[in-house]
């Protein structure tokens, strides 16, 4: 059914060719997931399929893609020669690029203001750096969306993993994590620790900057939010050496502040994997997956002397890749949505979770199944049926490679 009204609402919140929908198609039937275990009881929402086909389903970004009003929504499959959005509400797919081998992440922003936003881009990755280009990329639109966009390469650096556009002062920054040093050795292991830079992209000429050199091995999650409260947003990233938020002061210098220090493990065991940060009970909450691919969900609230103890409400995600917050009944708090991938290339669905606080104190957390037949990558929210409910949508590691949204009910 066609909704009338949109309001947009976007949370803050690896070669086959693959097949996509087609125009007025309807999506293949998904087969049914398999039946929650009786401590899982179905999570609030109600599961629909986008496309399948997505292979090497990797991220799905939500945005408004042709000034329409209505939430659209990218997939990026990391084995697919294409790179799709599919625009809501019948979600036809259009083809954006065919020039990005290996693609890993994007991120969606308005630099120019002209209502259709631009797309950061990282492609031609490796956890090798040796055979990562890590080039990153600015698409523009040439009027129309459906059509394909303009593409232009501005920086190269081994491994760019993470991409997302930070807001300061107005304008939209495009923000680069690779996930590994250049010169790590023996991948992820990294036994000398060495530097993994972030850097920043600004427009309209996506002059190159860096952040920070000061993160050291494996750099996994990069979140967008106001960490400090100056109305500005700030850049926190999860990996090896802990949660930290980078802070660009009035005057352009950056700042980097330890926020926790994750799963105590020795490295290369510890750290975390993602971070995300909302609110319960007026209160700064700050999720985790820890460690780095691992298999906690993770919660720290904010006190009165500063950030409280690590309380870790779940110890069975399998290799965990996605995590968003979302406030799915409008009551001011956050919950959690987390999800896993090992397993998928065997066929093994590991599903994606919803946590939901059961009591006052934010230290007792419900787990729900909001999908036991997906291998998440990534999840994302937005108001996508403009319902004025925040709704979820993931994208699957594994045949048949879906991208799936779930409509909140408000329960």
């Amino acid at each position: 059914m066609r909704v009338a009204t949109y309001s947009l609402v976007v949370a803050a919140g690896a070669i086959l060719f693959g097949l996509t929908v087609s125009a007025g198609q309807a999506p293949p039937p998904v087969p049914p997931p398999a039946a929650a275990a009786p401590s899982d009881p179905p999570a609030p929402f109600a599961m629909h399929v986008v496309a399948t086909g997505i292979r090497g389903g990797y991220q799905v970004v939500a945005a408004d893609m042709n000034k329409d009003g209505k939430v659209d929504l990218i997939g990026l499959g990391s084995s697919m020669t294409e790179l799709l959005w599919y625009e809501n509400p019948d979600w036809t797919p259009h083809v954006i690029t065919r020039s990005a081998p290996r693609m890993i992440n994007l991120a969606a922003a308005d630099t120019d203001r002209d209502g259709i936003p631009e797309i950061g881009l990282a492609y031609e990755f490796s956890t090798s750096p040796a055979r990562s280009a890590g080039k990153v990329a600015i698409l523009h639109s040439n009027g129309d969306p459906r059509e394909l966009w303009t593409q232009k390469e501005i920086d190269a650096i081994p491994t760019s993993h993470r991409v997302r556009f930070v807001t300061i002062d107005g304008q939209p920054i495009l923000i680069n994590a690779p996930i590994l040093s250049a010169t790590a050795r023996e991948g992820f292991s990294d036994p000398d620790h060495t530097s993994t830079p972030l850097r920043a992209y600004r427009p309209p000429d996506w002059k190159v900057e860096t952040i920070t050199e000061a993160n050291q091995g494996v750099v996994h999650g990069l979140f967008i939010g106001d960490w400090n409260g100056d109305g500005r947003d700030d850049v926190l990233t999860a990996g090896y050496v802990g949660i930290f938020a980078h802070s660009q002061g009035r005057g352009g210098a950056w700042t980097r502040t330890e926020i926790a220090k994750g799963d105590p493990a020795p490295w290369p065991q510890g750290g975390a994997s993602d971070v995300a940060v909302g609110t319960f009970n007026k209160r700064k909450l700050v999720a985790t997956n820890e460690p780095f691919h691992g298999n906690q969900v993770v919660v720290y609230l904010e006190t009165t002397s500063g950030l409280g103890p690590r309380n870790v409400i779940d110890t069975r995600i399998t290799s965990s890749h996605s995590l968003v917050l979302v406030d799915s009944d409008g009551d001011g708090n956050h919950e959690i949505v987390s999800g896993g991938t090992r397993g998928a290339a065997r066929g093994v669905k590991p599903g994606v979770f919803f946590y939901k606080a059961s009591d006052p104190s934010g230290q007792t957390w419900q787990r729900m199944m909001l999908d036991a037949g997906i291998a998440a990558n990534s999840c994302v929210t937005a108001d996508i049926n403009g319902d004025r409910r925040v709704d979820v949508a993931c994208i699957d590691n594994s045949d048949p490679w879906s991208l799936r949204w779930y409509e909140s009910t408000g329960k």
